[in-house]
């Protein structure tokens, strides 16, 4: 029928232009439906790369059994030294004045703000969000205990910062304008931190 068609449209001397293109049609028919039938699925194989396997090691979870007999091990281990006072010189980070510091004993604290205490008051840090010594470091989720840690400082000074000067100026606009810029500033001297052995 294709055939025939195509003598109709084309004329007499494609007729053998018509019978190759019909014939070459039925076999790619045939070669498909033969392809469909012999389907079998290959596995696929991909190359292994960083994004196909993660680069490192697989690692095994421990077990929770052993990992609470860990525990219990490390916890007892660090009341002993906290108890026994081997724990060297401690350090904290605490967080004061929307900011976080990390002290020491006999350290000075900068703070760009005044406080409600006066000059040689005793004032208590009490938001401690990690406490370390030479040989452990406890950390807090988000703070430690205040019957856990206890960070003391005095106030040594209250004065004001230097005068900062910020100016803006327009050329040929007649625009100029000066601001004077003082912040108030507070001395801490860290005094003790100290440590109780109250572990969980």
């Amino acid at each position: 029928m294709a055939a025939r068609g195509c003598v109709r449209l084309l004329g007499n001397w494609s007729w053998d232009w018509c019978r190759v293109r019909a014939a070459v049609s039925s076999l790619a028919f045939t070669a498909r439906h033969q392809s469909s039938q012999n389907n079998t699925i290959q596995p696929r194989k991909e190359a292994v790369t960083s994004l196909s396997k993660p680069p490192w090691p697989e690692t095994k979870l421990p077990d929770p059994i052993e990992e609470a007999k860990h525990h219990l091990e490390v916890v007892q281990n660090v009341k002993e030294l906290i108890t026994a006072g081997a724990y060297g010189r401690l350090f904290a980070v605490v967080h004061f004045a929307s900011r976080q510091w990390k002290v020491t004993n006999e350290d000075l604290i900068l703070i760009e703000n005044h406080i409600e205490a006066g000059c040689g008051d005793r004032i208590r840090l009490e938001k401690v969000l990690l406490v370390g010594g030479d040989d452990f470091t406890l950390i807090g989720r988000p703070l430690l205990g205040r019957d856990l840690v206890r960070v003391e400082a005095t106030v040594v000074e209250k004065t004001e910062s230097w005068p900062r000067i910020h100016f803006r100026f327009k050329r040929r606009k007649r625009y100029r304008r000066k601001n004077i810029n003082i912040q108030p500033q507070t001395v801490l001297r860290i005094n003790t931190i100290e440590i109780a052995p109250a572990l969980s």
